[in-house]
């Protein structure tokens, strides 16, 4: 497809939005929906389910067309990992789908090697699990003119495990974003590229939202940076009719707290108006109560292997929910199925002024 032919896809594309930055009659909009169900175009009104529950049961089903989910917790807490670990779930689940993965941190090799680990323990590789260890000896240890992917292959031990990547890798794109260049209307461009090729539902993750350049030639603080940002990324959640998560990091009030909030996010305001779902990860023995931890000292060094995931804002359901994972760390993955915990936790609750 020529680039003229994906800049008229893309306006079709945005075309479609009724109602999208003019005025429409409710009758009219009536009218569209009942055009577009009948015709079978129902993939935006289906929620998007990404791989974990019971989060997508918190979510009445996954995330909407237009939504923006923020994801903010504390350093090496696992957002990468979560995030990442959706993007590939979502491809993987429907070949309708697509999953744009916009990283500021690392390089797409990298990433690469991190779904390979993941898809090995998601696969049941017992005592065949790939760790980026085993991945570096392997790289290393290869004959001349025979590749990574071939020294897996000759193995034999690992074709299912490739073949259950090659199931989904066209669906899902990775890109080694730019803190200087890569701005939200390089991202729309990606993303409207993406779309044009006939995507059903379409997910961008975004690792991470305070990477990504302001636009303009002015002198921003970083709040303004971020405000700008994350308006931009729901525009661009709602003008494209797709579902946007970001990774947020915190600022140095979350830093020092016992438990990290939604509030604790760095940049401003924006970040808790803009957001559809809010989801706050903390390392659940920093922030059970100290009692589950006196008397059971065993039981606390197990917790430090579990995430517990907050719901601080979920304008499709409930929130105030606190769920639990286990942290597949060598393996770059959540276990997917959780449960919602049952301990009680520290609870230092952030108002904003």
């Amino acid at each position: 497809m020529s680039v003229s032919e994906l800049l008229l896809s893309a306006q079709r594309l945005r075309g479609r939005q009724i109602g999208h930055d003019h005025p429409v009659s409710l009758a009219r909009v009536m009218e569209h929906v009942e055009e577009e169900v009948a015709g079978g175009d129902v993939a935006r009104f289906e929620p998007l389910p990404l791989g974990f529950l019971p989060l997508d049961d918190v979510l009445n089903g996954g995330l909407r067309a237009g939504d923006l989910m923020i994801v903010g917790g504390p350093f090496g807490v696992g957002k990468t990992i979560f995030a990442l670990q959706m993007a590939r779930n979502v491809a993987h689940s429907d070949e309708g789908n697509r999953a744009v993965y916009v990283c500021y941190e690392h390089d797409v090799a990298h990433l690469m090697a991190r779904l390979v680990c993941l898809e090995s323990a998601e696969q049941g590789y017992l005592k065949n699990k790939l760790t980026l260890s085993k991945l570096t000896d392997l790289t290393l240890g290869s004959p001349p003119g025979v590749g990574l992917i071939s020294t897996l292959r000759a193995s034999r031990r690992y074709d299912a495990l490739l073949d259950e990547i090659d199931s989904y890798a066209d669906r899902l794109l990775l890109v080694r974003a730019s803190g200087i260049y890569s701005t939200i209307e390089r991202i729309r461009e990606w993303v409207e590229g993406v779309a044009a090729r006939g995507a059903k539902r379409l997910l961008l993750v975004v690792d991470y939202l305070q990477k990504i350049p302001a636009s303009g030639n002015g002198v921003y603080s970083e709040a303004e940076a971020t405000t700008q940002v994350t308006q931009g990324l729901k525009e661009l959640a709602i003008s494209t009719g797709i579902r946007v998560i970001a990774v947020a990091v915190s600022d140095r009030s979350g830093l020092e707290a016992k438990r990290m909030r939604f509030a604790h996010l760095r940049g401003g305001s924006a970040l808790q108006y803009e957001a559809d779902v809010g989801l706050v990860l903390n390392n659940k023995h920093g922030i059970v109560s100290r009692e589950h931890l006196i008397y059971n000292t065993s039981n606390g060094e197990r917790l430090r292997n579990w995430v517990v995931m907050s719901v601080e804002k979920n304008r499709a359901g409930i929130n105030a929910v606190d769920m639990e994972y286990a942290l597949d760390v060598g393996h770059f993955r959540l276990v997917p199925t959780g449960g919602f915990v049952r301990e009680r936790l520290v609870d230092e609750k952030v108002v904003m002024a």
